[in-house]
């Protein structure tokens, strides 16, 4: 969602009156001039406030760029602009969290009703007991989830929900007559930001390409099957 934000250009005015102030996301449009500061000149230091629109939830920076010109010049004259430049760095509150069962004797399930809301405020899926001292479960979260049954811990794991990654998940049975019950692949959605649990089933193997947040996809097994998620890059 955009939001206003403000720019405050700081300069050197060698000539006193009125300046106008320019500027444009960088490399889109024309400039906009409707800012006009008036400066003392002399060599004083001089400064103005651009109004802008950003959305801080995004992952992509956005570029401003413009320029600082006596009025006593035309409006769009190349004579005596002084350009600028400043990028708005977005700092979303939806970061990537880490899920680990940090006890020897392993961990229960955790359901659903415990384990809230995703980013976007739709209701995550009951996880399985994750493997004790393993690897844990990163999710997309707002903030620590309270309350998860002993043994679990959750901190953030420095990664940000912003990019996406293409995986191939790997699934077989370990015996002819074994089945791949109890084996759920959980992977956070590159657009949504939600939680999937896709669980599996029957006695065939399946491999499965899928498009996830980076980092975000693991695989709890049942007692008969075996699995692995390859990074194959990009999506």
């Amino acid at each position: 969602m955009l939001t206003p934000a403000t720019i405050t250009v700081t300069f050197t005015a060698n000539y006193a009156g009125p300046h106008r102030i320019c500027w444009r996301q960088c490399g889109v449009g024309a400039y906009i001039c409707t800012n006009i500061v008036d400066c003392v000149g002399g060599g004083n230091v001089c400064s103005a406030t651009v109004s802008i629109m950003v959305d801080p939830e995004s992952c992509t920076p956005v570029c401003f760029e413009g320029y600082i010109q006596a009025t006593c010049n035309p409006e769009g004259s190349p004579v005596d602009q002084v350009f600028w430049t400043s990028t708005f760095t977005p700092t979303p509150s939806c970061v990537q969290y880490n899920i680990s069962c940090a006890s020897d004797i392993g961990c229960p399930p955790i359901p659903a009703v415990t384990m809230g809301l995703n980013c976007n405020g739709t209701a995550r899926p009951d996880v399985l007991p994750l493997p004790p001292q393993g690897a844990g479960l990163n999710i997309c979260a707002q903030a620590v989830i309270p309350n998860l049954p002993a043994g679990y811990v959750m901190t953030k794991n420095g990664e940000l929900c912003c990019s996406c990654s293409a995986y191939t998940v790997s699934l077989t049975v370990v015996c002819p007559t074994c089945v791949l019950d109890g084996t759920v692949v959980y992977h956070t959605d590159c657009n949504t930001k939600e939680l999937i649990a896709t669980p599996y089933s029957g006695n065939q193997s399946f491999l499965v390409d899928l498009c996830a947040i980076t980092g975000t996809v693991q695989i709890v097994l049942g007692p008969e099957a075996t699995g692995s998620a390859v990074l194959n890059g990009p999506c």
